[in-house]
């Protein structure tokens, strides 16, 4: 167990993910660079959106033809791109729809882990350019803790967040779409009844205060204290119905 004196710390100046790159690098010598030294039991809270950058899961939507069914959902949906949607029904692995929510302000999707996201995950990010999450985004931050590990000996976990919406709410807010270290679910007991709280996208909302949304350029959050038992076996499975 760790101490349960919890703080938070921004990632300010992280330096921007553009293409490709070792994340966990750029990470270790960030840290090196500040001099600012990683704890073991730290939880780190890292973006999707350069996790995806980092993978080099950017989409030319020039090449994406739409569909049939992409089209009249646009007309349902016309501030989306039919492009974006073709992407969105992609995602899903289901190119009938039947794994979409559509309203005439939102879509979502569920994707082939049981998550459902706004867009499916599927994240604009210009003109004619767009990003994808990774298909398993526990194995990549696995191997970002793992590599941490190895290069500084400071055992840190993992939890990948990613703007979400809700269609019942307006605005977005921060939830768990992957994590290594540190178990998605925390159970309590009181009075004979046992209490589950999803304590993974608690701390993924907790760091999207600090995160803020698109422009506020601060792709990681640590958090600090939060009690927890590390355990190598966790992924964002635990907590999907």
């Amino acid at each position: 167990m760790f101490s349960n004196t919890i703080s938070t710390k921004l990632w300010l100046d992280f330096p921007q993910i553009t293409k490709k790159c070792d994340l966990a690098e750029v990470i270790i010598q960030f840290c090196e660079k500040k001099r600012d030294s990683l704890k073991d039991g730290d939880i780190l809270c890292i973006a999707s959106k350069i996790i995806s950058k980092s993978q080099g899961l950017f989409v030319d939507l020039n090449t994406i033809k739409p569909s049939e069914l992409a089209l009249k959902i646009h007309h349902q949906v016309p501030r989306k791109d039919p492009r974006i949607i073709q992407l969105i029904i992609n995602q899903t692995k289901d190119l009938s729809g039947k794994r979409l929510q559509i309203s005439p302000n939102f879509i979502g999707g569920w994707l082939p882990n049981g998550l459902f996201l706004t867009s499916a995950g599927v994240d604009r990010i210009g003109e004619d350019t767009a990003i994808v999450l990774p298909n398993n985004c526990d194995e990549i931050a696995k191997q970002i803790a793992e590599k941490i590990y190895e290069k500084t000996g400071k055992r840190v976990a993992i939890v990948i967040t990613d703007s979400d919406g809700r269609i019942d709410k307006k605005g977005a807010t921060q939830i768990a779409v992957g994590l290594y270290g540190i178990n998605g679910l925390r159970k309590t007991q009181s009075n004979g009844k046992i209490n589950v709280e999803t304590i993974c996208d608690m701390l993924a909302a907790s760091a999207g205060l600090l995160m803020g949304q698109r422009g506020n350029m601060v792709p990681i959050v640590t958090i600090r204290g939060f009690e927890y038992e590390f355990d190598r076996d966790a992924t964002i499975k635990d907590a999907v119905n």
